[in-house]
Order: structure tokens, then C-alpha cells, then sequence
């Protein structure tokens, strides 16, 4: 990866050593240093990189005409989502609190021949100067924030005049699409449990704190701040299929990956038939929803 901040020996930039983010690198410290990301060109292997996919396509349609220039993803984790941006020829910054993640994101960038700079910093305290990309883009990390008014404020921030945010947030809830595969899931992890002649599956997955706002509670903070645009919708209209979905999420056998995935091909054909994007949906029942805004 590039990029010319001061680095910590291990090709990973620093300016973040403390503050309210253990919880974030505990998570990210328990990962098998194997761990690959979601992006994948071509046809995908798992349900995940086929779903990184489709939020790569509704980003390029919700970007418009911006095609290239500066991007930058908050709380990249494994930089699935960067990957993206950086294969499409955007200058591309990767932003954690988690060096293990960041070391796991370079990993995955120079395997497949990406370029991107990598930074160990805070959300709440992005270390760019005003105004320095075109793209500011977050998956899965706004719902971990009981006030979500800070972070956003600073993506904004570092947003050109123009620029576009993409906040991809996975909400608390009780009930949604997902609540459709809580019987397979089930079943699937008896199997597991079976298959390796245990009573417990070891795999550690403590839960990070989830909010539970309504899209509505982001556009009112992108608005007072100056949003000359702001929208939402959901999206993720599918339920994950794994004896272990929660992140970080385990594929199943690649042939039961491959046939999900055709299955999911079938019902999403289906749905664009009924008109729109198949990938969106009501706001209330997908796995996620996005909140994006142009300054």
C-alpha cells in the first residue's frame, strides 16, 4: 500500500494509540491472521463477496457521474469496500482503530495488486484536512455509535464540496429479513456442532454495542449540518445463510455457497421484474440500509 504518513514498522500509518476503541481492536485481534476480505472480481464464491457485489453497484448508481478522485473508507476492517473503489482507479484511504485489521486490509490489497494507503485513527477524530476527499464511504460502523452526530459530522468534514458520503449502517433489531433463516441457522449450527463432536462451537464473537435509529435520525443530522442533499433506502433484501452469520461471518461449504448464491440470482431476477434496484428495499425489513449525502 502507499501513502506518506509516518508508519509503525509494519507498513501501517499511526496517529491513534487510545481512547474508546478496544472494543473495535478486540474484535479485530481475536481474527485468524488468515482472514480474507469480500471483494472478488468476478463471479463470487460466497454469499458475502456476491452481496459486496451488489453494494458496489447501488454506490456507483447513488455516486452518479463521480467516477475517480479520492475515496476513503471509515472503519475498513479487511477493506472489502475499499478494494473496490481502489480497483475502480479511485486514491484510495483505509481508515481503523485496529492495527490487525489494517495489517489484514494490506495483506488483501497486495494480493490482489491494489493500491491504498492504510491509517490507524479515530472516527471521531479523522486526521485528514477539511475537505480532502471526493468519496467518504463506512460499512457496517455508524450503529456502533450511541451518538452518531460526531462521526458523521467528521466524514462530512473531510468531504470536498460536491463529495458524496456513503453510510452503509446494519441497525439493531428485533425483526428483519434475517429473522426468515433463524430456523436454517439453527440447523446448521447443530450440524456444526455435530461434525466436530463437541457441545459448543469456538468461535468467539462478542457483541459490539448496535443502536437501533431510524434513517430518519441520520438525514436530520445531515441536514442541520449543511447536506445539500441527503436520502435513504434499504438494502440487503436477503437473509444470510451460515451456522455462524455475525461477524465475522463464516461461509458454508462452497458448493452450498454456490448454490445459495443461484438461488439468490433466481429471487432477485424476480424482484427486478417488479421494478427498481432487486438489491433495495423497505428501509424496516433489510439487513441494512443506506444513508448517503452530497455536500
Amino acid at each position: 500500500m502507499q501513502g506518506g504518513e509516518p508508519r509503525d514498522g509494519r507498513g501501517i500509518a499511526t496517529t491513534h494509540e487510545a481512547g474508546s476503541v478496544e472494543a473495535f481492536r478486540a474484535s479485530w485481534s481475536s481474527l485468524p491472521a488468515s482472514e480474507r476480505y469480500h471483494f472478488r472480481r468476478g463471479e463470487p464464491e460466497t454469499q458475502v463477496q456476491f452481496a459486496f457485489q451488489n453494494h458496489w453497484r447501488i454506490f456507483r448508481n447513488v455516486m452518479g457521474e463521480l467516477r475517480g478522485g479520492r475515496a476513503l473508507e471509515v472503519g475498513c476492517g479487511r477493506g472489502s469496500m475499499a478494494a473496490y473503489f481502489a480497483d475502480a482507479g479511485f486514491e484510495t484511504h483505509l481508515l481503523d482503530t485496529s492495527v490487525d485489521a489494517l495489517r489484514i486490509a494490506r495483506r488483501n490489497f497486495e494480493e490482489d495488486g491494489l493500491a491504498g494507503a492504510p491509517l490507524c485513527g479515530d472516527a471521531l477524530a479523522l486526521p485528514y484536512r477539511d475537505g480532502s476527499f471526493d468519496v467518504v464511504v463506512s460499512i457496517g460502523l455508524l450503529e456502533h455509535f450511541a451518538d452518531v452526530e460526531p462521526p458523521l459530522l467528521e466524514q462530512l468534514r473531510v468531504l470536498r464540496k460536491g463529495g458524496v458520503l456513503l453510510g452503509y449502517v446494519v441497525p439493531e433489531r428485533p425483526i428483519s429479513v434475517q429473522t426468515l433463516a433463524a430456523p436454517i441457522n439453527a440447523l446448521l449450527r447443530l450440524e456444526a456442532l455435530v461434525r466436530r463432536g463437541r457441545t459448543t462451537v469456538k468461535v468467539r464473537k462478542d457483541p459490539l454495542y448496535r443502536n437501533d435509529f431510524e434513517p430518519e435520525h441520520y438525514l436530520r443530522i445531515l441536514s442541520r449540518a449543511g447536506a445539500e442533499e441527503a436520502a435513504s433506502f434499504g438494502m440487503f433484501p436477503l437473509p444470510l445463510i451460515s451456522h455462524s452469520h455475525r461477524f465475522p461471518f463464516s461461509p458454508m461449504s462452497p458448493n452450498r455457497e454456490r448454490r445459495l448464491i443461484a438461488l439468490w440470482r433466481r429471487i432477485l431476477a424476480r424482484r427486478a421484474r417488479a421494478g427498481g434496484d432487486p438489491w433495495a428495499c423497505d428501509e424496516r425489513w433489510g439487513l441494512a440500509f443506506l444513508v448517503w449525502a452530497r455536500k
